[in-house]
């Protein structure tokens, strides 16, 4: 059984980051990317350094990036990124839905935000009785 050979570039230990397609979407001002990113002898990436790494490789601010899906299949050691790009942060702000907002927040900082809607929730169910 042969070991089959990685692409030029990849080495174990480090991840390696490549955009594959950039969709141009005009309607809504945003570029819908696909990008792969090779972590050999390393677990998936996370969200946050994935979003970090498609924002260094457009030469853009991590605020105007979303990465809406990761997708990595068994044994690969490369995963599939899908992520919105926008030319104003305030549109992605409006147009992205609150899970994918909240996907693409550290941790501690998504805790505190859904906290905060779960003590508005409470607030308005107390004040219609």
């Amino acid at each position: 059984m042969s070991i089959p050979q990685l692409p030029e570039g990849v080495e174990a230990g480090k991840i390696v980051f490549k955009l594959l397609n950039i969709r141009e979407n005009k309607a809504v001002g945003r570029k819908e990317v696909i990008a792969e990113a090779w972590h050999v002898g390393l677990p998936t990436p996370s969200r946050l350094q994935l979003r970090e790494e498609v924002a260094k490789a457009m030469g853009l601010d991590t605020k105007q990036v979303y990465v809406l899906r990761v997708i990595t299949e068994y044994g690969r050691h490369r995963s599939t990124v899908e992520a919105h790009v926008y030319d104003d942060p305030n549109t992605g702000e409006k147009l992205e839905p609150l899970y994918v907002k909240l996907r693409n927040m550290p941790a501690d900082e998504a805790k505190k935000f859904r906290e905060e809607l779960k003590k508005k929730k409470t607030e308005k169910k107390s004040g219609k009785k």
